[in-house]
């Protein structure tokens, strides 16, 4: 069993987590009101949002030390080629078993006239594009693509996961993270799946730094100009005839089949080669 990375349990960690994002609350309210009243970009004001938890990350001297060994502690050179695989499958095949789900359960739920109605609902892609590569849509992709990843890897799989898989084990650590991850998102049934991957990646290399990799590619990919406007296209699809989605419910059945299997590989075991933080100060020692 591994040792806790503080003396808090993962359940008071849980709920630090939502408490900052409900302090980000009146901030997003008030100083939300003031940004917008002197026309300050929409996506600064969901800086906001992260605000709280990197005044906690800097301020409070044991959890800036923490985070500062864990950023500057290298991917193991023996994990190198699994992070890039796992950023390649999280990056490209993933988003596209996501929408294979989402297509999936409005098909599900009333045949093609539902699924019509769901793709009616999407952007046009001139619409996506302008909204993408206007001011906002460019700080948004900053947003996401650099701060959101740096913060949040920090605190569900360099706090959580650790506290958690202290106390109960790694299996279970992974999913109990994910689930917490998953609430704190929307889309949860996609997050969920996205932090099963990742947390089980940390699990594998404890590395922070291939968490960040991982999840910073998939959010700058999902920009519209880049990968995104190929992940849910729908022109030609309107008709919601469930054919014509074969490449994204064959990607979802490849992830249906994968994710247990790398569930298993991360599981607790004497075997792994993974390196830990303090093995990767060792070395360059």
């Amino acid at each position: 069993m591994r040792e806790r990375p503080f003396n808090g349990s993962g359940i008071q960690i849980a709920v630090l987590v939502f408490a900052v994002v409900f302090l980000a609350a009146p901030l997003q309210k008030y100083f939300g009101a003031w940004a917008a009243a002197v026309d300050i970009p929409q996506t600064i004001r969901r800086l906001f949002v992260f605000v709280p938890a990197i005044a906690i990350l800097l301020a409070v001297p044991v959890i800036r030390r923490y985070c500062a060994a864990e950023l500057m502690s290298p991917i193991p050179r023996v994990s190198r080629l699994e992070v890039a695989g796992v950023s390649a499958f999280h990056a490209l095949l993933f988003p596209l078993a996501a929408s294979g789900a989402i297509v999936l359960w409005h098909w599900s739920l009333g045949g093609e006239m539902a699924l019509a109605r769901r793709l009616g609902q999407q952007q046009t892609a001139q619409v996506a594009w302008t909204s993408a590569t206007s001011v906002d849509g460019i700080l948004l992709f900053v947003l996401t693509a650099l701060v959101a990843p740096i913060v949040e890897e920090l605190v569900f799989r360099g706090m959580l996961f650790r506290t958690w898989e202290a106390e109960w084990g790694r299996l279970k650590a992974i999913i109990a993270t994910s689930i917490v991850f998953a609430a704190y998102h929307p889309l949860p049934f996609v997050t969920f799946c996205s932090s099963l991957i990742i947390t089980s990646l940390y699990a594998r290399t404890r590395s922070i730094r291939a968490c960040i990799v991982v999840h910073a590619l998939f959010n700058g990919l999902m920009w519209y100009p880049l990968f995104g406007q190929y992940v849910f296209r729908i022109a030609g699809k309107e008709t919601g005839e469930i054919e014509l989605w074969t490449l994204h419910l064959a990607m979802l059945a490849l992830l249906v089949a994968a994710l247990p299997v790398y569930l298993w590989m991360a599981r607790d075991s004497e075997g792994t080669t993974s390196l830990l933080p303090d093995d990767c100060a060792a070395a360059r020692s």
